[in-house]
């Protein structure tokens, strides 16, 4: 039998230096928040090795650990609230806050109390509760705005890889962030939050007390920092792991009269058991990313600060990982904030340094170095590292921006956190720890260093490490006449989400369950072909297929205006296909070979005249014409907005402008957008045929704060930011009634 606490002799405790040196220049009188903290404390290390040892599942875990530390504050905690409330009717304390995952008790008195409380017995030590910031990301930069894709951070990690290949998108798993709020109306956040599923105080805890009974965020680092956790919309799949559900605390947007120790306090708390049920544990987060920490340039603060140590400590002994952004205070050494800096063993605090997200990864400038400067054998830092550098995310109010700094690297850490607990839901926070270093790439010095830690992550190699009971699959596609690779072939698992896509040299990987599978081998222009496989755990299975090429079939026609005449130089399209186009011919005939038995969508277009799309099946030898109808448009060289029925709104007013049109001497310009501003020009038409709708633009703004959006039917189609030079933009558009 395991003995989880250990006999406390009652005694007065003391002041802590820190605190000392907080109240030498406040008045007797001024009010002060401080943390007593009590002598008796679980003794959660002992128990956290047991429950290593034997390999205990998260549920049993989770209700030991929180049932020993309950427990410990409901027996030793009862006196001293007496004691306390007390001195609240006297008038010496105004309000008293007790906490359970470190046996402590928040209380606001004066400055002149402290000494009688610190004297109350069973009291160790009554530390001061100070106020501090989130990480504040790098000066933005910007860069290319992902289109219709994954971000690059997410690709550099391969965490793609772990969707397509494992079959695993971190759905099962539950993600969260100690931040600044996040948007819970987000549309790539809102349907994953699990308040929606579940009461929503066991899913957001306002812990600043702004009043808001859901996820807001009112500073935008948190929403950002989500975002790349487990983000994903459509064209906007910004999040490593976007199947898993999240929740939220705002603790770390702090503001005038706000407390940051007691908030992170009850923040920790709050995660290791947001239902307050020890017995349930679909409710705990399986990481918390805190990108957020402090420096000896915080007044009251010093590095190596082990004031929560204690509580980050029982928090992960209760099944949560807890991931620590380095800070953005490099390239000097020993820059890392507290907690991140913490070197007392080779695990705590996990922290993540910033590189660039494409290779050769190199860190960035401002990424906070080791070694840390509490010394030791772990001094080493960070543990690995992770993209930062110009990362598209979320934020609040529906859109995106480019954000720079470790608060933008330790997101995609905690997200492969979420997967590799997705694929092993039992996986001690030790063991995930341990895996993250082992299987990242090593970066700069060989071996560990104190800019790379153990490298950059590797989600793909992290995940696979976990999963129990696997196999692989793995091989080349190669055309059966050639022998040549088929690079981009696809792979499906029947039955199954996994899939997996041959890279350049034609070779692809798939790991399994043991069993039999039908996997489903394509690539455009080959026959499709099914095999059935036996998948044996820990072993690798020969995967090499040869595909036959497909028939051809010839699809041709004839092209014609809308007055009935024949088009010469009109360009045919067969769309997301890499096949050849067409030039139709004097008389207006054209043909294009495409492989049979398919359907493509055929597009006809010249200049002067509105584009024909058509959906065409084709078997054998088939026949399509195309008729380009009358081009209709609006290019200002009435020198106003004459020719169609605009409509104006906003702050910013759209003029005609003469300054750099893109041809010929006018075009359309809004006024200088101001923070926050919006300014919108709008055209309502009804179309008589589908076709496509186009315009030229040119962007001068911020990057990541000034955006030109343009949408069809409120549905946003494209955005743009920063210096782009006039561009060509290109929409289908059906018939019918809309507005652009």
């Amino acid at each position: 039998v395991l003995s989880c606490g250990f006999a406390a002799i009652a005694h007065g405790g003391r002041l802590s230096s820190g605190l000392q040196r907080q109240i030498r220049d406040m008045e007797g009188h001024d009010e002060i928040k401080v943390l007593v903290v009590l002598s008796e404390q679980a003794d959660i290390p002992t128990l956290d090795q047991v429950l290593r040892g034997t390999r205990a599942p998260l549920v049993e875990r989770h209700r030991r650990i929180v049932e020993t530390l309950m427990d410990t504050a409901e027996r030793t905690q009862p006196s001293l609230l007496t004691e306390l409330e007390l001195r609240r009717e006297a008038g010496v304390i105004r309000a008293v806050t007790p906490y359970w995952l470190v046996n402590a008790i928040s209380v606001v008195t004066t400055v002149d109390a402290l000494s009688d409380l610190a004297a109350l017995d069973d009291v160790d030590v009554v530390e001061p509760n100070l106020v501090v910031e989130p990480i504040r990301p790098d000066p933005e930069i910007g860069g290319a705005v992902p289109r219709g894709g994954i971000t690059p951070g997410v690709i550099a990690i391969q965490a793609d890889r772990v969707w397509n290949e494992l079959g695993i998108d971190g759905t099962g798993a539950l993600v969260a962030n100690l931040d600044t709020g996040v948007d819970g109306t987000h549309p790539a956040l809102s349907s994953r939050w699990r308040g929606n599923f579940a009461p929503w105080s066991e899913c957001w805890r306002d812990g600043i007390e702004f009043g808001d009974a859901t996820p807001v965020d009112r500073n935008g680092h948190g929403t950002h920092v989500m975002g790349t956790i487990c983000g994903t919309a459509p064209g906007n799949q910004i999040g490593v792991a976007p199947g898993a559900r999240w929740i939220a605390d705002n603790s770390i947007n702090q503001g005038p009269g706000k407390e940051l120790d007691s908030d992170v306090l009850g923040s920790l708390q709050w995660f290791a058991d947001p239902d307050g049920n020890p017995f349930t544990v679909v409710d705990v987060p399986d990481v918390v990313e805190n990108s957020w920490g402090v420096h000896e340039g915080f007044a009251g603060y010093f590095d190596c600060d082990s004031r929560w140590w204690v509580a980050i400590d029982n928090c992960e002994a209760a099944g949560v990982v807890t991931v620590w952004s380095a800070g953005n205070e490099g390239p000097e050494a020993e820059t890392l904030r507290s907690p991140a800096d913490r070197a007392d063993s080779p695990f705590n605090a996990f922290s993540v340094g910033s590189t660039q997200h494409s290779p050769p990864y190199t860190i960035a400038s401002s990424s906070s170095r080791g070694p840390s400067g509490c010394g030791g054998l772990h001094a080493i830092k960070p543990e690995v590292t992770a993209p930062g550098k110009n990362i598209w995310s979320a934020e609040p109010g529906g859109g995106y921006r480019f954000m720079s700094g470790t608060s933008m690297a330790g997101p995609h850490v905690a997200g492969v956190v979420g997967l590799m607990r997705a694929a092993n839901p039992d996986l001690d926070v030790q063991t995930i720890k341990q895996i993250l270093m082992d299987t990242a790439f090593d970066l700069g010095t060989p071996g560990e260093d104190n800019t790379y830690g153990y490298g950059f992550i590797n989600a793909y190699d992290a995940v696979t490490a976990v999963l129990e009971g696997y196999g692989v699959i793995e091989g080349d596609v190669r055309d059966v006449l050639s022998g040549e690779e088929i690079p981009g072939a696809q792979i499906d698992v029947l039955d199954d989400p996994r899939t997996a896509t041959a890279d350049s040299t034609g070779h692809y990987r798939i790991s399994l369950p043991a069993g039999d599978w039908s996997l489903l081998y394509s690539a455009f222009g080959y026959l499709t072909q099914r095999v059935d496989i036996t998948i044996v755990a820990n072993r690798t299975l020969d995967g090499d297929r040869l595909l036959s090429p497909a028939p051809h079939a010839l699809v041709s026609g004839v092209v014609r205006d809308f007055e009935g005449g024949l088009v010469e130089g009109a360009t045919i399209t067969a769309l997301d296909t890499p096949l050849p186009e067409a030039i139709s011919g004097p008389n207006g005939t054209y043909s294009i070979s495409v492989p049979d038995q398919a359907t493509y969508v055929l597009r006809a277009w010249k200049d002067g005249w509105g584009a024909d799309r058509r959906s065409v099946v084709v078997s054998g030898g088939t026949t399509q014409d195309f008729l380009l109808s009358e081009l209709v448009y609006e290019d200002f060289e009435s020198g106003g907005f004459w020719v169609w029925p605009w409509e104006m709104g906003g702050g910013a007013p759209w003029t005609v402008d003469t300054e750099d049109p893109y041809e010929g001497t006018y075009a359309a310009k809004s006024g200088a957008i101001g923070h926050s501003q919006v300014s919108f020009m709008e055209l309502t038409l009804t179309l008589v045929d589908f076709g496509d709708v186009s315009f030229w633009y040119r962007v001068s703004s911020q990057a990541n704060f000034d955006y030109l959006r343009f949408y069809i039917d409120d549905i946003q189609q494209g955005a743009w930011s920063g210096n782009v030079p006039w561009t060509q933009a290109t929409y289908p558009v059906t018939n019918g009634t809309h507005t652009f």
